[in-house]
């Protein structure tokens, strides 16, 4: 028998002792208008009643089983069919058949375009909302459909499942390039390893030699290459916020607010780690470069960074130029922007746009996260999560001379980040907490020195040269 055969015997008992119950109820009614009542008959018909409670309500859960599992199967087969399986024949136009289908998912850009809908659905489950709870796992069952592999990774170290967030919400609230995680968006990214804590990453230890052969049939010179793996801890970024039963049920638009606030709370926490960290943070591992001036110029910070991208080009020795970029604060930078004059290095160059690379009205092209370009033509990447309170003062920032090619970042794949309900000591204060939460791994000072010993590929600037602008 095909499920849809056993959903609809289901819904025929469900109905036909419905039907029962209701000629029971009828009788019962009568029964006890009548002038004379009689009391076992009534009994009777109440007992028989109460039977068919228990078996309607047994049967209406077992046929919301079986829709759950024909709505779970629908939605694979709706998947199956957007994609062309791997192997198929092309068409003569050079492009492979699939069937063009119009179903829409549970939670799209269409109908939820606020993500109102899902993160209601994520409290309102919380609180037992039975159909709130099915439409959840309808998008689960199509998530899982379309990236099986990614989303087994959905899960935390003890195994307990979390909620993926839809894709479209994710771009609309914390799109690339976005302010909680510029420097994050520039690192050399990889995938996290499906599980562990620990990832690996090797490290030369020992280069190849090659020399000139003076003699024929001399010996060559040869020096054996070597490496090392070198082990990166998998980091927890994950925060939360607790709202109340009431504005789940009574308010309008509180989860709006509070899915957008997660999401880029999730991303600034991430970018901040990178960035400040004691130990493994990029601020932790570079080389200081001081920079110290009562009266502060742009000329000579310029020349600072200059500095600072000689130095990695001497660590790194085969840096691309067009690889290596300058952090700084955003007030650094309309800083900077505001020294432009007549004079040399800050005027237009060939290839340089004016105003350190303003691409309004110019037509040049500014990549992805990319603010704008120095005199030199390098570029300039702003980030807010840079400290401003360094130095004696604190009222010093930062500026860091950074290699993409040694900022190495590990991501889950299968980010969208991860959103539930959780129990705790708000219960009985009618709160909800929603967690949001995703692991990464990062290294920034991978790179040793003929002896061994690590060597400081980026390049920090700080000092009172560095004091608040003033504009």
């Amino acid at each position: 028998m095909t499920l849809e055969q056993l959903i609809a015997r289901q819904r025929e008992q469900v109905n036909t002792r419905i039907s029962l119950r209701n000629q029971y109820a009828t009788e019962l009614e009568e029964l006890r208008g009548a002038d004379s009542v009689d009391e076992v008959k009534v009994e009777e018909l109440r007992g028989k009643k109460a039977g068919l409670d228990a078996e309607i309500t047994a049967l209406r859960s077992k046929l919301t089983e079986l829709e759950d599992e024909q709505r779970a199967d629908d939605a694979a087969a709706r998947l199956q069919r957007e994609h062309t399986p791997s192997g198929a024949p092309e068409s003569r136009g050079g492009e492979k058949d699939r069937a063009v289908v119009t179903e829409k998912r549970t939670y799209a850009p269409e109908t939820d375009p606020q993500g109102l809908r899902f993160l209601s659905d994520v409290a309102a489950d919380f609180l037992g909302n039975r159909q709130a709870g099915q439409r959840l796992e309808q998008h689960m069952a199509e998530e899982r459909v379309e990236r099986g592999e990614q989303l087994a990774r959905a899960v935390t170290t003890g195994g307990a499942p979390g909620l993926v967030v839809p894709q479209y919400l994710i771009d609309m609230y914390a799109p690339k390039g976005r302010p909680g995680r510029r420097f994050a968006d520039q690192c050399r990214q990889h995938n996290l390893p499906d599980t562990g804590m620990t990832v690996y990453i090797p490290r030369q230890t020992a280069m190849a030699e090659v020399a000139e052969q003076v003699n024929e049939l001399d010996t060559v010179a040869e020096n054996d290459y070597d490496d090392e793996l070198i082990s990166v801890k998998v980091r927890t970024a994950a925060g939360s916020q607790t709202i109340s039963r009431q504005s789940v049920e009574r308010s309008l638009g509180t989860e709006d607010i509070v899915f957008e606030d997660l999401l880029k709370s999730y991303d600034v926490n991430l970018d901040k780690m990178l960035i400040t960290s004691p130990v493994w943070g990029l601020l932790a591992v570079a080389n200081p470069i001081t920079y110290t001036d009562a009266d502060p110029t742009a000329a000579e910070l310029y020349r600072k960074i200059l500095g600072a991208a000689a130095n990695v080009e001497d660590v790194l020795e085969d840096a691309d130029e067009d690889d290596v970029f300058t952090l700084m604060r955003g007030r650094r930078w309309a800083w900077l922007s505001g020294e432009v004059t007549d004079k040399k290095p800050f005027i237009a160059q060939p290839g340089v746009p004016q105003g350190f690379g303003n691409s309004e009205g110019n037509g040049y092209a500014v990549p992805n996260g990319v603010r704008g370009y120095l005199p030199n033509g390098g570029p300039v990447v702003t980030d807010n999560n840079l400290p401003k309170g360094l130095g004696v003062g604190t009222n010093e920032d930062a500026v860091v001379v950074v290699a993409r090619q040694e900022a190495h970042l590990w991501e889950d794949p299968a980010a969208p980040l991860f959103i539930r309900a959780e129990t705790g000591p708000n219960t009985k204060k009618l709160g909800i907490d929603l967690v949001v939460y995703g692991y990464f791994a990062a290294c920034f000072d991978r790179v040793v020195d003929s002896q061994g010993s690590p060597k400081a590929v980026h390049q920090k600037i700080t000092g009172t040269g560095l004091v608040a602008p003033t504009f």
